[in-house]
């Protein structure tokens, strides 16, 4: 499933933030099965999930900080400083949980911690999520110019091809 087409820029990532967690919500069970279809949903994670948080990290994060002043302009700092750190730990933890599972048989004794490592990071990622859709994205749509909207709708349309 693609994430839909939207104009606004902040509706198609809050659309894939979306679907991120309609995706995830099994795994962040507690070691939940994995799905039965892992490599669609690698492919997600890696397309158009990925793409978003690029986005966020290249495009909008730093249209932020630039729209703000004094003060506020280092506290969205932090913030963004500390998304795009716990984004690159998750990248990480991700991709380590799926190469353990791909190369795990389900009755290998690896396997249950492969799950469990999975199940961790959709946890994880599912706070991440919310913490941008709920402080970050509004936040986006309030302060961000045309300009700076129309750079980062532009930069939506990447999703277009990851999808």
């Amino acid at each position: 499933m693609s994430s839909p087409s939207s104009p606004d820029p902040i509706a198609r990532l809050l659309a894939v933030h979306a679907e991120t967690r309609t995706r995830l919500q099994a795994l962040a069970a507690g070691g939940a099965a994995v799905p039965a279809d892992f490599a669609a949903l690698a492919a997600w994670i890696d397309g158009p999930a990925h793409i978003a948080h690029d986005i966020l990290e290249q495009r909008l994060f730093p249209a932020l900080i630039e729209s703000m002043a004094g003060s506020d302009a280092v506290c969205l700092k932090g913030m963004t400083g500390g998304l795009a750190q716990s984004r690159t730990d998750l990248d990480r933890r991700w991709h380590q949980a799926a190469r353990l599972l791909e190369r795990t048989a389900p009755d290998d004794p690896a396997n249950p911690a492969a799950r469990d490592a999975l199940a961790a990071w959709a946890d994880d990622t599912l706070a991440w999520l919310k913490r941008a859709d709920e402080e970050l994205l509004p936040m986006a749509d309030r302060l961000l110019d045309g300009t700076a909207l129309a750079e980062l709708a532009a930069d939506c349309a990447r999703l277009d091809d990851g999808a």
